[in-house]
């Protein structure tokens, strides 16, 4: 879970939504509603998850899930949320008043099966899932919404996902200001166009993890320059000697997923390393990421199955 600050609350501080956004920003916006930044929430329906959705049945070291008027249950408590798009894992939450349960067991739609939620390997039997208390959960729930209400931990609909707002900040003041038709002398929003390497980087590592939260990680932790890809970068030559340049917007597009075509990102590491002196001596026009980025397990203790590219970028031998 990353060590970010809880969102602020929808009711003092004016949000209003990406849907505000369309009408000015409308290929930014249909590109990124389709993205699983903005689907890293759901609600913990059958009517939203769709064919992403478990199927009834004893969940281990859980419980019993069943679906009661298309609601998810563990025996008779109730599951409201879901984090994760389900490119990989999804995990469900159950919300209380002052604390909520993440379940011990993650489900992984593409294998069809449940798997031990990252974190949780040495939960007690008969444990259900953690118990997070307010704070907790909502520093938690603050990588997966653009923004929760003070007096409670569940969000509003419009804010499910990873939002415009989430990058560039509270939208009401600039939405209004534009809509009097005229360009005001300030935005009154961030439109990061001009932000600075550092900026973007530390920006994607509230949620994937900077330099600086590695002063707070476990060894084991501190291994996982590809889980949390802000710091592996930070702590490559790169990044270093590239004054700012390389960033994560260098290589993905914000509001798209992540290429997985491995030429599109082969052009950005050639763009720097194609003059004299610098262009890599085993090979000098492919195979860049493969073998300086190569994929690595991001839960190397667990039995969860993911793997992702190495941030860290370097020789590895």
């Amino acid at each position: 879970m990353a060590t970010v600050s809880a969102t602020t609350a929808a009711e003092d501080t004016p949000f209003v939504g990406s849907a505000a956004c369309e009408p000015c920003h409308t290929a930014e916006f249909k590109s990124h509603q389709n993205t699983r930044h903005a689907a890293t929430l759901r609600s913990a329906t059958l009517a939203e998850l769709g064919a992403l959705a478990p199927a009834p049945g004893v969940i281990p070291d859980v419980g019993k899930l069943t679906v009661d008027q298309g609601k998810f249950f563990v025996d008779d408590g109730l599951l409201q949320l879901v984090l994760g798009s389900g490119k990989t894992g999804m995990t469900f939450l159950a919300l209380f008043d002052s604390s909520s349960t993440e379940i011990r067991q993650s489900y992984f739609p593409q294998e069809k099966c449940w798997m031990t939620t990252p974190g949780q390997e040495k939960q007690m039997p008969g444990e259900s899932g953690h118990i997070f208390a307010a704070e907790e959960t909502r520093i938690c729930l603050s990588c997966h919404v653009v923004t929760l209400p003070s007096s409670s931990l569940t969000p509003e609909r419009r804010f499910f996902g990873v939002g415009c707002e989430s990058c560039h900040g509270s939208g009401a003041e600039h939405v209004a200001k534009m809509q009097l038709g005229k360009r005001p002398a300030s935005l009154a929003i961030s439109s990061l166009k001009n932000a600075s390497g550092q900026e973007l980087n530390a920006l994607c590592g509230r949620c994937h993890r900077t330099l600086e939260d590695a002063s707070g990680m476990s060894p084991a932790l501190k291994q996982g320059t590809n889980r949390f890809q802000p710091y592996g970068l930070a702590l490559s030559r790169c990044f270093k000697e590239s004054k700012g340049k390389l960033t994560c917007v260098t290589c993905h597009n914000p509001h798209e997923d992540a290429k997985t075509d491995q030429k599109h990102y082969e052009k950005a590491c050639l763009s720097c390393h194609s003059a004299p002196k610098k262009v890599c001596p085993v090979n000098s026009k492919e195979k860049c990421v493969s073998c300086h980025m190569p994929t690595k397990p991001v839960f190397p203790t667990g039995d969860v199955p993911i793997r992702m590219a190495d941030h860290f970028i370097k020789i590895s031998r």
